[in-house]
């Protein structure tokens, strides 16, 4: 019965790589392959082979400034110090980095570290260490644009160091859940691993990591060697999985490689800033009306992306999880989803059925009709889904959208050039769905941001058109604030850009995954920033 389920499942893994539209275009790409798939169907999963095992793909780096390959991210987690750690509320957890201050404008920042702290050399970990791990950060594909405005750091003490900013930030902590190396052992070349804290170290051939003797309580971590399994393919990993060869995956409900899990594994889900949201074109026919923008805010049923990722998500028209303290719940009330109040915002700005047809116009001279060209980018069912359920909503007020799904490339290229190439035809693009992960701070610089090619081209992703300087200064504002004004200062962010100008429109937020076989592993405490946070408490029975 076994081998019948897991030829099932192999299948079905073929079916899905093959059948794939993803972004097309581009190559299947292992490093997005899922990590795992249903466990046994067993009252309790026990590990088969009675070890503790993580898979890696070695065709991608180890190395934490740039690895970017889940699998080898859990290992990096286990062998490397987060400087803090942030929770599922996005709040900050001292780690490496106890206590922190800044001045009044946010621009120069005291970080006192834990001194008792060993690399697994038995070197103590120094504030010239965090300074020197800062800074490959910075330059470092994985965390580009986290700190456009940083401007250096240095140890300030043997327990301290300062990092100062161009532009103030009184929430930088938050967007300190960085890799800890020690300094001098940063190398691009491949295969090359820094040396770090973390409760873990590689044994001579990278092939197990053993307890690091140097931890504090070392000898109470759940088990003393992490065997290292390479599976690169889907095929290979499913199976491993299936047949407990590997222990822990984290898995992304909304990729298009997620094949789902069965109820014999323990799931636990955490929370991330990966939005979704629409931007509008504001050069075009109706995207120019700030009227037309705020009435698009009622227009998008957000609880169906709740739906289509089976709770792996959570609905909201505030681009901030709501599980934050200073997310603003009233707003957020007052913009759900409602056909009527998103007809009734827009008949009051003249777009209204002039013609007795059951389809809205708008004048012009003339009553124009209305045909919006949303463009998406085809590599999620799920953004596909509620960019139909919109078309569907909208058809039933009278107003015409026309869906495009796009290659990852040519959806690029709408977003840049302002069209869509239908044929021989160029048809203006109205809106676009798009996905971003905001920062634990949820700046929106990148993302409402005047965009200036040749000043901000490489981070900035606003492709609305929008020339609206008023955000950045409101921006600026509420990562200026201090912990009394912030949730004022966000409210009145969150309502000029939602309900004043209607440059945003949030859908919701992702939630992912870490995955167990069910009896194996007690005291999962995992977050966006470490899966694998708070593993020296866990209780792992392999039997």
């Amino acid at each position: 019965m076994k081998q019948i389920k897991r030829m099932i499942l192999l299948l079905l893994a073929a079916a899905m790589l093959l059948g794939l539209s993803g972004c097309a275009g581009t190559k299947i790409n292992w490093n997005e392959v899922p990590d795992s798939t249903g466990g046994r169907d067993v009252e309790r999963s026990l590990g088969l082979d009675r070890v503790f095992s993580l898979n890696s793909n070695p065709r991608y780096s180890f190395n934490p400034m740039v690895a970017t390959n889940r699998a080898n991210q859990l290992i990096c987690d286990l062998v490397y110090d987060n400087m803090v750690e942030i929770n599922n509320n996005f709040e900050v957890i001292p780690n490496v980095i106890l206590d922190w201050k800044c001045n009044d404008d946010g621009t120069l920042w005291t970080f006192t570290i834990d001194t008792e702290r060993k690399f697994s050399n038995g070197d103590p970990v120094t504030p010239s260490d965090l300074c020197y791990s800062m800074g490959m950060c910075i330059n470092a594909d994985r965390f580009k644009g986290r700190f456009s405005s940083y401007q250096g750091a240095s140890p300030s003490g043997e327990d301290q160091f300062q990092v100062a900013l161009g532009i103030g930030d009184t929430q930088l902590v938050k967007l300190m859940n960085l890799p800890i190396i020690k300094r001098g052992t940063y190398d691009t070349k491949d295969g090359v691993r820094p040396i770090g804290s973390g409760p873990y170290c590689y044994n001579e051939d990278n092939t197990e990591l053993h307890a690091n003797e140097y931890y504090p309580g070392y000898k109470n971590l759940p088990v003393d060697t992490i065997y290292i399994k390479e599976y690169t393919n889907a095929a290979d990993t499913i199976a491993a999985y299936e047949d407990s060869y590997i222990d822990v995956v984290v898995n992304d409900p909304s990729s298009y490689s997620s094949l789902g899990y069965a109820s014999t594994n323990e799931i636990h889900t955490f929370a991330t800033t990966n939005m979704h949201y629409v931007a509008i074109n504001q050069e075009s026919m109706l995207g120019r009306y700030s009227y037309f923008r705020v009435a698009m805010q009622y227009a998008f049923d957000r609880a169906y992306l709740e739906e289509l990722l089976d709770g792996n998500a959570v609905a909201t028209p505030i681009p901030m999880y709501p599980t934050c303290k200073d997310y603003p719940a009233q707003l957020a009330a007052a913009l759900e989803f409602n056909l009527d109040t998103c007809k009734r915002v827009l008949e009051g700005a003249g777009v209204q059925d002039y013609d007795d047809d059951g389809m809205l116009e708008f004048m012009s001279g003339s009553p124009q009709e209305i045909n919006l060209n949303f463009v998406i980018c085809s590599d999620s069912a799920a953004k596909s889904g509620v960019a139909y359920k919109f078309k569907e909503d909208m058809a039933s007020i009278g107003l015409q959208v026309t869906v495009h799904e796009l290659t990852w490339e040519n959806y690029k290229k709408a977003l840049e050039d302002g069209v869509v190439q239908v044929g021989n035809k160029e048809l203006t693009l109205d809106m676009y769905y798009a996905e971003t992960q905001l920062r634990a701070n949820f700046d929106l610089t990148e993302i409402l941001q005047t965009r200036k090619e040749e000043e901000n081209g490489v981070t900035n992703i606003n492709f609305s058109r929008s020339n609206d300087a008023s955000i950045e200064g409101a921006i600026q504002q509420y990562l200026l604030a201090n912990d009394a004004s912030r949730a004022s200062t966000y409210y009145q962010l969150a309502e000029y850009v939602t309900r004043s100008v209607g440059s945003l429109i949030t859908i919701g937020f992702e939630r992912q995954q870490i995955i167990t076989h069910r009896g194996v592993c007690k005291g999962i405490d995992a977050n966006a920033g470490n899966p694998l946070y708070n593993f020296p408490n866990w209780t792992i029975d392999l039997g």
